[in-house]
């Protein structure tokens, strides 16, 4: 999940002794409301419920004995969107400060994070006999390559799949907007790999992200003034 993390001081101000409730304090302040607004936005990418694959916002069949596929419905996927202050203490040699925005219901995630794994779906395969010549490989529409579609293919047998449609994965994921993947910013370490890619608040953290770290330098530099004022007062006095 989208999430900011300051832990301690000492690397920034260089040496100052000056970790206390004031940074603790300011950087809080300051993140909050952003962080609050990120949030907001990945809400406001939650599409309708006439928006998603036909069928996905229907509910299930009560008949069925085994555990349904989460039905979408827009609002409750906007209502497990939130913001969280998450853990906010002050030690004795630092602090730490941590803030996350939050996805929870389960059609949210999955409309947050399909096709990490494979960007056009699941991967569907023809039945095929390997000892008839010229048959097909087993790929079709939805797979990238040949290689692994040979690695799961098997004598007279297809791999097994929970839908009877098996270009479902590949239709599903297709109809989505693109994953979002979160931007590098300079000076500040985080993971760019496929679990920082999303659709809600992944792509919302990706336009917002570098407010965020930029209003914490501000805090932080905001602290450091303050003290170096402080600092002249006593000494003038």
């Amino acid at each position: 999940m989208p999430a900011v993390e300051v832990v301690g001081v000492k690397d920034v101000l260089k040496g100052l002794e000056f970790i206390d409730e004031d940074m603790r304090q300011r950087i809080r302040t300051a993140i909050d409301p952003l962080m609050r607004g990120v949030a907001s936005k990945a809400r406001g990418f939650v599409p309708g419920n006439g928006s998603v694959l036909s069928g996905w916002s229907k509910a299930s069949n009560p008949a069925i004995n085994y555990r349904p596929f989460p039905k979408y419905d827009a609002n409750t996927v906007k209502a497990g969107i939130g913001y969280n202050p998450g853990e906010n203490k002050t030690f004795g040699n630092g602090f730490k400060v941590s803030n996350y925005v939050y996805n929870v219901s389960a059609a949210g995630r999955i409309y947050e994070t399909a096709g990490r794994n494979n960007p056009q779906g699941r991967a569907p395969f023809q039945r095929i006999d390997p000892s008839t010549p010229n048959s097909p490989v087993g790929a079709v529409q939805g797979f990238e390559g040949t290689r692994r579609a040979k690695e799961y293919t098997y004598n007279k047998s297809t791999r097994e799949y929970a839908s009877n449609n098996p270009f479902a994965g590949y239709q599903f994921v297709t109809s989505m907007p693109g994953l979002t993947s979160q931007p590098k910013i300079k000076g500040v370490r985080g993971g760019t790999g496929k679990k920082t890619k999303g659709r809600l608040i992944f792509k919302a953290w990706s336009q917002d992200s570098s407010k965020v770290y930029d209003a914490i330098l501000q805090a932080i530099n905001s602290t450091a003034i303050q003290f170096n004022k402080s600092t002249e007062i006593k000494k003038a006095a």
